[in-house]
């Protein structure tokens, strides 16, 4: 009797341990559903301010607001800012995700340089970028534009500004320019074969000058090491028309730039139909501009040109960005 009476006591005393733990349990889980719920009506709260604001920015599709730009003052729309490519500080601001501050004109500031906002403008408007080129032009604006776009986050703009050859580096590749040999177009193509020993863009190609007129059909390639003459990767093509200039030299520029990389065969092959040009001689067959070692390689070209003379006297290149 008396072990019966312990075993019953052991095991009302195990039941109360058990219900004691399912009690504490039930009592954690309901804690813990507590802050959750808590936690969901806050992010139901902030999703429904964001809606607003999202909504709230739809309807004021075209409403039309002035920028504060250093000073100066531009009058836009939000669909033009909102149009702009992504990513931009322009489509974050307006995605309806942000509060924005006005001061107390309800104008927007921007802490910028407003000499060039208008280019930034024109490009939101319709995605062109008109700037004058020449073989003189003075790029320090382009370079002050290109600052501005990097800080508005406009990727497809830099690029834009990036086909423009600006920090060009002349690679010299002939020691003189014979005028008394003219070179004529008869047997095909002139060609060079280069290698570079570090990454670098292709901005253009010198050819020699001439006393008539010319038309050049100038082809970039890739070309495999062991054999120049197996077609090649064709990286641009490129034509146009010269005729005759003061300068030794004439300018073919590519647009956007050619990015060359280390180690690799590039072929350069011009068509040329007109008169007959300059010669360029005594060629370097190795070259360091701007850091960049060119070494043209030992080649016949069907018309003549080899790594010694013919065609190509320069090339334009730019080390950065």
């Amino acid at each position: 009797m008396e072990t019966a009476c312990s075993d019953l006591t052991a095991g009302y005393q195990d039941f109360q341990a058990r219900l004691q733990n399912v009690v504490q349990a039930t009592q954690t889980a309901q804690q813990e559903l507590k802050q959750e719920r808590a936690k969901l009506a806050e992010e139901r709260e902030a999703f429904a301010e964001e809606r607003s604001r999202v909504q709230q920015v739809i309807s004021d599709a075209d409403e039309q607001i002035t920028l504060n730009v250093g000073g100066s003052l531009y009058v836009t729309s939000t669909t033009t800012l909102k149009n702009s490519p992504l990513p931009s500080l322009f489509t974050a601001m307006f995605s309806g995700r942000h509060e924005l501050k006005r001061d107390q004109k309800g104008h927007y500031f921007f802490d910028r340089d407003p000499r060039h906002f208008h280019d930034i403008l024109n490009y939101l408007r319709d995605g062109s970028l008109n700037y004058p080129i020449s073989d003189c032009t003075d790029f320090r604006s382009l370079l002050e534009l290109r600052a501005e776009a990097e800080f508005f986050g406009l990727v497809p703009l830099v690029a834009k500004i990036d086909s423009y050859p600006y920090d060009v580096t002349i690679v010299h590749r002939a020691v003189s320019i014979a005028h008394e040999e003219a070179w004529c177009y008869e047997d095909g193509a002139d060609e060079v074969i280069f290698t570079v020993d570090r990454p670098v863009q292709l901005l253009g190609v010198g050819l020699c000058s001439t006393e008539g007129s010319f038309t050049a059909d100038v082809e970039i390639l890739e070309v495999a090491p062991d054999d120049y003459d197996r077609p090649g990767h064709r990286l641009d093509q490129v034509s146009s028309t010269f005729v005759k200039t003061d300068s030794e030299v004439v300018r073919l520029m590519l647009r956007p730039p050619i990015h060359l990389h280390a180690e690799k065969h590039y072929k350069i092959s011009a068509h040329i139909k007109g008169s007959d040009t300059l010669c360029c001689e005594e060629c370097l067959e190795r070259v360091v501009a701007g850091g960049v070692t060119l070494q043209f390689k030992a080649w016949e070209s069907p018309n003549g040109t080899n790594e010694e003379r013919g065609q190509f006297p320069e090339l334009y290149i730019r080390t950065s960005p």
